[in-house]
């Protein structure tokens, strides 16, 4: 039982820190161009879809935990785009 937990905790961790670091080299790449960083978004989007497919059928506690990890950083990215376009700093 405590490997399981410690599995989930590690799961989610290396998530998170995967996830946080494609959404940084997305905002970067979208920056400098446009059509690299639509086309690197759109590769990022259909993996995680991939994997949370593949966490959904193994786990729905597990599937959810990514999805709400997913949508957090999403909108945190969102907002972090949002700043930079009103500085005038994009494209």
């Amino acid at each position: 039982m405590e490997n399981d937990i410690l599995m989930y905790i590690m799961l989610f961790l290396g998530q998170l820190i995967c996830a946080s670091l494609a959404l940084a080299i997305i905002t970067s790449v979208l920056l400098k161009s446009r059509k690299k960083g639509i086309l690197f978004l759109t590769l990022y989007i259909l993996l995680n879809l991939y994997s949370l497919t593949i966490l959904f059928k193994f786990s729905a506690i597990m599937g959810s935990g990514m999805l709400i990890i997913y949508i957090g950083l999403g909108v945190l990215t969102y907002f972090v785009f949002k700043k930079k376009f009103s500085k005038g700093t994009a494209f």
